[in-house]
């Protein structure tokens, strides 16, 4: 009964962390595109298609694009002529 009475803590405890990092990254990860910082606009955009990803919408100067094998929706900020941001972004926004 002891054991019991430690087990049943921790089995919660450990399930809020699971839980807790499957919602850490809710959209995907864009971990294999952030190196595009600071690279040309034209570059870059070759190289996001090169890499899996489809410019879903061109919004001014920011571009959402998706990749279908990560299920990733990456927002891209380009500014000055190059990549400024790279981040995850809601799956709404590349109409998923």
């Amino acid at each position: 009964m002891k054991c019991l009475k430690y087990t049943i803590p921790m089995a919660l405890l450990l399930s809020v962390w699971a839980m807790a990092g499957l919602a850490a990254q809710p959209y995907g990860d864009v971990s294999d595109i952030v190196d595009l910082q600071g690279v040309p606009a034209e570059q870059a955009e070759t190289e996001l298609a090169n890499r899996g990803y489809t410019r879903v919408i061109r919004e001014a100067e920011l571009t959402y694009w998706w990749n279908e094998k990560t299920r990733t929706c990456a927002g891209i900020l380009m500014t000055g002529g190059s990549v400024t941001e790279v981040e995850s972004v809601q799956l709404s926004f590349c109409e998923r």
